[in-house]
C-alpha cells in the first residue's frame, strides 16, 4: 500500500481557555521528509498528538487519503497506528528488555511474530543502523546515539509508510545530532516512508527537508521546499530562521 497524503484543515485545539491550535492547514507530502518547525511552546507537538489520534481536535479535520481521523472506527484508527512508526523524544526504551527484545517488542505485541523470527529482523535493522552485535545488550549500557539508534530501529521495525520523529535531536550536542539526522535521511531512503518531524532544528531542517510548515502563534506562516523558505520575505519566517527572539 502506498504511503498516504496527509491533510490537515483548520485544526482547532484548547486547552481550557488557551487556544493553542488556531486553525492549523498543510499538507504532509508522501514518501517524502516533511519537517514541522517553530519556536517551543508553539503547539508542535499537540500537532503530532492529532496526527497520531492521541488527542482528538475540538474543530478541523485530519485526512489520511480518504480517512478522516475523527470519523474512523476504532478498528479503523488502530489499523492506521500499525501504518506508523514513532520516534519519542527520549527514545522510550523498555530498561528491563534487553535491546533486541525492544527492537523486537511490536513484531511480538502487534503481530505475535515468533519469537526467532522477531529477533533475528531485529539483530538485522540494529546491524543496517551501525549496532551489530549490539541485540544482547542492556538499556542502560547504550550512549545517547546509540539510544537513538535502538529507539528508530525499534519505530522501523513495522516496516510503517510514516515515520514521525519528535524533537530528535534536542539535547544532542552538534556530532550526535549530524548522526541523527543522517539515520532519518537513511530511514527516508531504505523505506520509501513517509517522514514527519518536529523540530526546532533549523540546520536539520533546511539540510533535510524536502517541505517545511512552520507554526506560529498556532497557525502555519509558511509552508514551502527550504530553499523558498530561505528567501521568505514573513518577518516571522525570517527571525527564526536568523536565530533571533519574536
Amino acid at each position: 500500500m502506498a504511503a498516504p497524503t496527509i491533510r490537515v484543515n483548520n485544526l482547532v485545539k484548547r486547552f481550557g481557555d488557551h487556544e493553542v491550535l488556531k486553525g492549523v492547514t498543510f499538507q504532509i507530502l508522501p514518501g517524502r521528509i516533511n519537517f514541522l518547525i517553530g519556536r517551543s511552546g508553539e503547539g508542535k507537538t499537540v500537532v503530532l498528538k492529532h496526527l497520531t489520534g492521541l488527542l482528538a481536535a475540538d474543530s478541523g479535520e485530519i485526512w489520511y487519503d480518504d480517512l478522516e481521523l475523527s470519523q474512523a472506527s476504532p478498528k479503523r484508527l488502530n489499523d492506521l497506528r500499525l501504518r506508523m512508526g514513532l520516534l519519542f523524544q527520549d527514545g522510550a526504551l523498555f530498561d528491563s528488555l534487553s535491546v533486541g527484545e525492544n527492537v523486537a517488542f511490536p513484531l511480538w505485541f502487534h503481530r505475535q511474530a515468533r519469537p526467532r523470527q522477531a529477533q533475528a529482523r531485529a539483530e538485522s535493522l540494529l546491524s543496517e543502523l551501525g549496532l551489530a552485535g549490539a541485540a544482547s545488550r542492556r538499556v542502560v549500557s547504550l550512549s545517547t546515539g546509540e539510544r537513538k539508534r535502538v529507539a528508530l530501529a525499534r519505530a522501523m521495525i513495522m516496516e510503517p509508510e510514516i515515520l514521525f520523529f519528535d524533537e530528535p535531536t534536542t539535547g544532542l550536542d552538534p556530532l550526535l545530532s549530524a548522526q541523527v539526522d543522517e539515520l532519518i535521511s537513511h530511514a527516508q531512503k531504505s523505506s520509501g516512508a513517509t517522514v514527519v518531524v518536529i523540530s526546532h532544528d533549523i540546520a536539520a531542517t533546511l539540510t533535510l527537508a524536502d517541505q517545511v510548515s512552520m507554526i506560529d502563534d498556532g497557525k502555519i506562516v509558511a509552508s514551502s521546499p527550504p530553499v523558498e523558505l530561505r528567501a521568505s520575505s514573513n518577518p516571522v519566517v525570517r527571525r527564526f530562521l536568523a536565530g533571533e527572539a519574536p
